[in-house]
């Protein structure tokens, strides 16, 4: 028995000493070898893992390059699309315009014909109407 709780007597020493040749033969009996084949394991399903991750991130990129493909497609027709909008409002503001400009022919046609009907109705236009009225009559007869 040890004096001192330090102390390891050399009876304890030689009970714990694990005998080489029977680890060597556990060794070759697979008990040690259990480890070894989980990480063989462990770096299957590393490689399984990389390669679906891979095989997705080629999919996704196919997928995007697709949706990016038919987005610029898309984008073509709405950009020809709005050049034919745009030409038909040109159109349009054309034909305004030109409407426009006829109804102020019209409106100084109007104007023209009030102020023609002012001056025709005025006492000195009459009068000037029958002078020219009797004048006419004179050099016929």
């Amino acid at each position: 028995m040890p004096q001192h709780p330090l102390d390891i007597s050399h009876e304890a020493v030689t009970a714990k000493i694990i005998n080489f040749t029977a680890f060597k033969n556990a060794g070759s009996n697979n008990v040690l070898r259990l480890f070894p084949s989980k990480l063989a394991r462990n770096q299957l399903r590393k490689d399984q893992v990389k390669h679906k991750t891979q095989s997705y991130l080629r999919d996704t990129e196919k997928t995007l390059r697709a949706e990016v493909a038919a987005l610029q497609q898309e984008l073509a027709i709405v950009k020809q699309e709005k050049a034919e909008l745009e030409s038909l409002r040109k159109q349009q503001e054309a034909a305004i315009q030109l409407q426009l400009q006829e109804m102020q022919i019209e409106i100084d046609l109007h104007k023209v014909a009030h102020q023609v009907a002012e001056i025709t109705q005025t006492d000195y236009f009459q009068q000037l109407q029958i002078e020219i009225a009797s004048l006419r009559n004179t050099k016929i007869s």
